[in-house]
Order: C-alpha cells, then structure tokens, then sequence
C-alpha cells in the first residue's frame, strides 16, 4: 500500500510539473501535446486512487514534500531555456516509470492490481517516447520567454 500511496504522490507531482511547464510553453507548438500528458496523468490519479481505496487504503491529499521540490525545480528551470523544463518532464517520468516497474515486480499483487499498472507502466513508457520526440524537435531559435 506505501508504494501504491508513493506512486499516487508521484502522479500529483507530475500534474504540478506540467502545469508548470504548460506556463513556460502556452500558445506554442509543445502546449497541446503537454496538456494531453497532463491528463493523462490526471487520469493515472484517479486510477490509483481507485486502486489505493479498493484496496483499504486512503488516497493522500496531496503531493507532499517531493511535489514541492519538483514544483521548485520547475519553477527554476522554465526561466533557464526550452529544453531544461522538458528535460526536468522527462526526468520525472522515468522516476514514475521505475515506480510503476517496481510496484509490478511484487509477485503477491492481485491480477487486476497487475492490469492496472502494467497499462500505467505502458502509459509511462509512452510519455517518455513522447518527451524525447519533443526534446528532438525543439526549434533551433533562441529561447522562447516564460509567459
């Protein structure tokens, strides 16, 4: 349950992050695709939280102390350039990723436990994907202001 609670965490962290970074790239080419992967971590929230309450446990309130330091983080690095928050995005996902591999690697979970968090596993892999293709095609322009 900590780790599935840990997880949930995560996924609020994430949602602070890219609002973050949907500041930085509002009315250019990266909003959209940004503004899906938050969603979609928004919805990885309420799949958690389903799991987390169908499993005895009580979903936290909020993203706590690792919220607020990437919450920080992000903050810093929209001012930097393009690409840092980007990189800063990709960076969380591979924490979520590996949260999501280890989670799956407990062999006593229930197989619909196992379902849902090999489709968050899938869904993270994807965002990586996502991200990277982004980073690759950043404009060679120079860096666009924080909004």
């Amino acid at each position: 349950m900590d780790s599935l609670v840990s997880q949930y965490r995560g996924e609020l962290s994430a949602i602070e992050a890219y609002d973050r970074a949907l500041q930085k790239f509002s009315g250019q080419p990266e909003e959209n695709a940004l503004l899906q992967l938050r969603d979609e971590h928004r919805a990885a929230v309420r799949r958690l939280g389903a799991l987390i309450r169908n499993h005895g446990g009580v979903e936290p309130e909020g993203s706590g102390v690792w919220g607020s330091l990437a919450t920080g983080i992000e903050r810093l690095a929209s001012i930097v350039n393009d690409e840092v928050p980007l990189r800063v995005l990709h960076r969380g996902e591979v924490v979520g990723y590996e949260g999501y591999a280890k989670l799956l690697a407990d062999p006593l979970l229930s197989p619909d436990v196992v379902q849902e968090l090999q489709a968050l596993l899938d869904q993270s892999q994807n965002h990586l994907a996502r991200l990277e293709t982004m980073l690759q095609e950043l404009p060679a322009a120079p860096n666009r202001p924080m909004i």
